[in-house]
């Protein structure tokens, strides 16, 4: 038994101990506030942070598509950047891989295989026209990886490709919607059909000619060229002489642009209703006056006119000019492209699967992209689901004129 004096003594020791442990442990405590705050980038973010989401993009950023997909390019990079500046999507970073299928087919397919296999990325996006689109598909098919394709030729998803969802409205869905426009407002029943020989204008000419006996008119006649072609008077002097009352022509920009000065040069003045690959500013800037003010009537969609609308339209002020100032700021563009939204409303898309699926894995996010709803900066619709990997109905798209100050607006009869 103790005395009180090593009673006291033990007190003392206890105390000592206890005193010990606390300076330790504060001394702990103080060395992980700082090892912590040491793994601290200035805005609070963990230096450290969790794996970025890969995400694949495969575009025509040269070659003789190199305009269209490098606008392409724009927006995807604009919106990840934003999304990232937001905190990232489920936590994480999107880093982005963008190959260049340098407006080849078979490098498409290439740098499909790239990103899929050297870089294990989740989902890719692309390419820029149906044509490289296509030889991706049985890679997506085969390697199980989900793809937003910006590509609009019917086949793409026809018959139902399991990974494969589109972007712009197909080509052949389209065609009745210039059909119905050429026949019963502008009055047409003969018309001329003109188109290029590449995917999307196979498709496109493919769905007027499945369709025109519906609106009770007929094709007198059709005539096609390679979408490189820098001459197409030869296809507009057979159908000036067939006389048609419209020509639908399908195609995008550049050849459109070699389509109008020939046109100019043989002194047409038949209206020609254009597909929705055609409303670019290279086509403003190459065709000129000579679509101005009604007589080349252009499929396009509401960011080709959103700067004639009030500052509070709803769309103007919540998706256009936010974009718009993000464009300038980069890029150093005042131009908002369909090819520009086309990239905008993709990096979107793939921004809602992944919230919907959890997680970046391939099964999860196709899963989740037919589940996807949603309505973006080319003012389309995208409902897509197990039977439809199209999503949009054509609400979004509508003829529209190059006014005389050269602005686009829609078409008035």
């Amino acid at each position: 038994m103790l005395d009180s004096r090593g009673a006291g003594q033990e007190t003392r020791k206890e105390e000592t101990v206890m005193r010990r442990t606390i300076g330790a442990f504060f001394k702990t405590s103080v060395l992980v506030v700082f090892v912590v705050s040491s793994l601290m980038v200035p805005n609070g973010n963990p230096l450290f942070a969790a794996e970025p989401i890969k995400v694949g993009v495969v575009l025509c950023v040269t070659g003789w598509a190199g305009a269209l997909g490098t606008l392409t390019k724009e927006a995807i990079t604009i919106e990840a950047e934003e999304v990232n500046r937001k905190g990232g999507v489920l936590g994480r970073q999107i880093d982005l891989y963008i190959e260049d299928d340098q407006s080849n087919p078979t490098n498409a397919a290439v740098a499909a295989t790239k990103l899929i296999r050297d870089k294990n990325v989740p989902i890719v996006i692309g390419s820029t026209l149906t044509v490289f689109c296509m030889p991706m598909i049985p890679i997506f098919e085969r390697e199980q990886v989900p793809n937003i394709s910006l590509g609009a030729g019917h086949e793409i998803t026809v018959p139902l490709k399991k990974w494969v969802f589109r972007i712009p409205l197909t080509d052949y869905r389209l065609s009745p919607i210039m059909l119905d426009f050429t026949v019963n407002t502008l009055g047409a029943r003969k018309v001329a059909l003109l188109h290029s020989t590449d995917t999307s204008g196979t498709m496109g000419a493919n769905g007027i000619m499945d369709t025109i006996d519906k609106y009770h008119a007929s094709i007198v006649i059709t005539e096609k060229f390679d979408p490189k072609d820098t001459n197409m008077i030869p296809q507009l002097m057979k159908i000036k002489a067939a006389n048609p009352d419209a020509i639908i022509l399908y195609t995008s920009a550049t050849p459109a642009a070699v389509v109008a000065k020939n046109y100019q040069q043989l002194g047409m003045t038949t209206s020609v209703v254009a597909s929705h690959g055609v409303p670019t500013p290279e086509f403003v800037k190459l065709a000129g006056k000579i679509v101005e003010e009604g007589r080349w009537i252009i499929y396009g969609m509401k960011p080709l006119y959103a700067e004639q609308l009030t500052p509070d339209d709803p769309y103007r002020k919540n998706l256009y000019d936010p974009f718009k100032k993000a464009l300038q700021e980069k890029y150093g563009k005042t131009d908002v492209t369909s090819f520009h939204a086309n990239g905008h409303d993709a990096m979107r898309i793939v921004v809602e699967a992944l919230k919907i699926a959890g997680r970046d894995d391939r099964a999860a996010l196709r899963d989740a992209l037919e589940k996807v709803k949603y309505k973006g900066l080319l003012n389309a619709e995208w409902i897509y689901s197990s039977t439809d990997h199209d999503g949009q109905s054509g609400d979004g798209v509508e003829p529209l004129i190059i006014r005389k100050d050269g602005k686009w607006w829609p078409y008035k009869k």
